[in-house]
């Protein structure tokens, strides 16, 4: 029996093979009709529908089909919060050579993800796929994965040798360095994430650094708290203590789900870059806020954008982008871990979580296509350099939107214009000598 197949429900085969939903594009099939369909015999629908037995991938999948229903519909959502990646893929009717063949990946590393939640370290998108291919949300497969009994065993012992590593540097006087490259307990948290020590090394300093923060403020309120002469301020440094040291435990013990989720959602330092250029402009989903960005200005490969953390959109022929929910909490959440992977990339200008941002921007200079209402605007490095030009110049720069449509960029403007496409001359026929 298949394991994620183990809640498929009989019952629900033989309504929806009577009909009994009623569904006005539904007829009520026979147990013989069905098994004909399908490649099977009635004594085998029979046995499905009387919970004797229980079909395969992909004979739910044909069941479906046959039926023209989603395979969910044929089972029963009672424990669905539990199913881990492998009960997805099975429900949905495919086989893990299915999802392979769907994507282009080597048989190893997609079942490295689906029993591990690792994710190739070259296919940062590789966890929208599988979602895109399994026909679940992205969501879905993230919970999934966290039911995975390898993912949880990662976990614990990562929650382990955390705590370990924050008990014997953090303590440590003089500026922070961070955990020893060659320490045993790193390498062994690298090759539980498989990703590089030294890839490990940056992104856990950076949190034991914060940890050490916290710690220290802790310490601080401790001196008050013991040795002041002001019975005040006595009381209130050992309310200020007992605050920092539950800070201080709680980002300890959430510190290992944060390096799971960073390592399956990390983007290249590309991505990151335009991540924060569409961050920088607003251009995000915001209730009070419709600013998108032209996609030809931000991305030659508008492919390399994650569709879990960037919508693109079309306004007449002009593709354009904006960061998502998730794509603004991915920023506020992990720009700090970014920072340490990649030192010399553009940083977020407007404040993200608890980073607080001096002088950062006001409202970004937006623009409008002709004929639309919705407000673009221009990724910053990009203005900066076309206003730099334009200057120079003294001649507006163009470029190009769409087939239809260009922008022209001035010292103080930002303007669009219908582009008329170019008209053959009249065919007067063959000339005359």
């Amino acid at each position: 029996m298949a394991r994620g197949l183990t809640d498929f429900n009989g019952s629900e085969l033989h309504a929806h093979r009577m009909n009994l939903y009623a569904r006005p594009d539904a007829a009520p099939m026979t147990a013989q009709d069905l098994a004909h369909a399908v490649g099977a015999t009635k004594a085998q629908i029979l046995a499905y529908e009387n919970g004797h037995r229980v079909p395969d991938p992909p004979r739910l999948l044909a069941l479906a089909r046959a039926l023209h229903i989603d395979p969910w519909l044929l089972m029963n959502p009672g424990d669905r919060d539990q199913w881990t990646l492998a009960d997805y893929r099975r429900a949905s009717g495919l086989r893990a050579h299915d999802v392979v063949e769907f994507l282009g990946v080597s048989p190893k590393n997609y079942r490295r993800f689906e029993n591990e939640g690792i994710v190739p370290s070259r296919r940062p998108q590789f966890v929208d796929e599988v979602a895109a291919v399994v026909g679940v949300t992205r969501r879905v497969v993230e919970v999934a994965i966290d039911q995975t009994p390898a993912v949880r065993k990662r976990q614990a012992r990562a929650r382990e040798l955390v705590v370990a590593m924050a008990e014997r540097y953090l303590p440590r006087p003089g500026p922070w360095k961070g955990p020893a490259l060659d320490d045993p307990q790193l390498v062994e948290l690298s090759a539980a994430y498989g990703r590089p020590v030294q890839r490990l090394r940056r992104v856990l300093s950076y949190e034991l650094g914060e940890l050490r923060q916290s710690q220290v403020r802790e310490m601080r309120e401790r001196v008050i708290a013991y040795y002041d002469t002001d019975r005040g301020r006595q009381y209130n440094a050992h309310n200020a203590m007992d605050r920092w040291n539950e800070v201080f435990e709680a980002a300890l013990a959430r510190l290992p789900q944060r390096l799971e989720r960073f390592h399956r959602s990390a983007q290249p330092s590309d991505v990151w870059q335009l991540l924060v250029d569409l961050y920088n402009v607003d251009a995000s989903v915001r209730a009070e806020n419709s600013t998108w960005v032209p996609t030809a200005l931000l991305a030659k490969d508008p492919t390399m954008l994650p569709p879990s953390l960037v919508a693109q959109h079309t306004f007449d022929d002009v593709a354009v982008c904006r960061l998502t929910t998730p794509g603004i909490s991915h920023i506020a959440t992990f720009n700090g871990l970014y920072a340490s992977l990649y030192p010399g990339a553009r940083r977020p200008l407007r404040p993200t979580g608890n980073v607080r941002v001096r002088n950062s921007p006001t409202s970004p200079e937006t623009f409008a296509l002709p004929n639309r209402t919705e407000r673009l605007a221009v990724p910053q490095p990009l203005l900066e350099k076309l206003r730099a030009t334009a200057t120079n110049t003294k001649t507006p720069v163009t470029r190009q939107l769409s087939w239809a449509c260009e922008l022209t960029i001035g010292t103080n403007s930002l303007t669009t214009t219908t582009v008329e496409p170019d008209t053959p001359e009249p065919d007067d026929g063959p000339a005359r000598h």
